[in-house]
């Protein structure tokens, strides 16, 4: 629920000073870490979260500790180091849970705040003004997430649920980037099937966001060339989070779109993931895993003419660059 009293402006000169120490740290679950210690790092995930609001089906729904940390285990074990926990309001986001499953893998996880897309939303967002929004992400990022005291390190995932922004889906964006101007922290959006990336990144842009602080998520599901080229020279980062081996089709549609952005000189924008939110996609269920881009994807990648030395820097130097502001 958004609280009636705003309290970022009380806190804008502590929020100054995070914006500065942004650019050499991060935030995780279990405190802030430097930026050469983030490593490689999976950009979207999701370690426990509900679909429930718009999809009636158990099979969307991570509730369980222990399937979460043997499929972490997979990919700590894989090399992985850092993970982005892109769930945030609206999909029953675990703080507490998500720092306990941190400690035991030994991974650095980053959680996001803010609210997801508008079927998630809670009916207060609707009688809220931009800045009360902007104050509770704010809160989140410099306080803690509720009475947790664990802090969110990522604005995001800010959603479009059509292929337009709705009013209040603006709004939300809109305190997105009130939240990130105050606290350097940098944003992640979601968009599906469309080019309503590049509408999030004028919305963003209207209120002073510098595009290289924006990653647009879900590019490969609008698997356009032009609209991949587009997101990067506005200087953001093109998010493909939806890599996976179980369907082979767009796998290799993806893999072409990688080798087009490689070849038109956009490799330092790019960014994979896959987007675990469901249990089918668990390794223990049958599915792909947090870890198939650690364990299976460079062998792809090589088939394309990507060298290990691009793949570093699309799972480490990529990711590191996007969190931190550098670019």
């Amino acid at each position: 629920m958004i609280g009636i009293q705003s309290c970022s402006r009380i806190q804008r000169g502590v929020s100054l000073l995070n914006s500065n120490l942004q650019q050499d740290s991060v935030m995780t679950v279990t405190g802030p870490i430097a930026a050469e210690q983030i490593g490689f790092t999976l950009i979207h995930e999701h370690v426990f979260l509900s679909i429930l609001a718009d999809y009636l089906d158990t099979n969307r729904v991570l509730d369980d500790p222990d399937s979460a940390y043997v499929e972490l285990m997979h990919y700590r074990n894989s090399g992985g180091v850092t993970l982005v926990d892109q769930t945030n309001r609206g999909l029953e986001q675990q703080p507490s849970a998500v720092r306990e499953i941190a400690k035991k893998t030994g991974l650095n996880i980053i959680l996001g705040c803010g609210w997801y897309r508008e079927p998630f939303y809670d009916q207060s967002l609707y009688r809220s003004r931009t800045n009360a929004i902007a104050d509770e992400m704010i809160k989140d990022l410099n306080q803690g997430i509720d009475d947790t005291g664990v802090r969110a390190g990522l604005i995001g995932e800010l959603g479009a649920h059509e292929t337009w922004v709705s009013p209040v889906e603006e709004r939300v964006l809109r305190a997105g980037a009130r939240a990130h101007l105050e606290t350097g922290v940098t944003i992640a959006t979601h968009g599906l099937f469309s080019p309503v990336g590049l509408k999030q990144l004028d919305i963003l842009s209207e209120e002073g966001v510098k595009p290289n602080r924006v990653i647009v998520g879900h590019a490969h599901d609008y698997p356009y060339h032009e609209y991949h080229i587009e997101i990067a020279k506005r200087g953001a980062f093109i998010s493909f989070d939806g890599m996976q081996d179980e369907n082979q089709f767009l796998l290799q549609r993806d893999l072409k779109n990688i080798k087009k952005i490689v070849q038109a000189g956009f490799i330092h924008k790019l960014l994979l993931s896959h987007d675990v939110c469901v249990n089918s996609h668990y390794k223990m269920n049958g599915g792909f895993g947090y870890n198939f881009i650690s364990s299976r994807l460079y062998p792809y990648l090589d088939e394309i003419g990507l060298s290990k030395e691009q793949f570093h820097q699309i799972m480490v130097e990529n990711p590191r660059n996007a969190l931190t502001g550098v670019s």
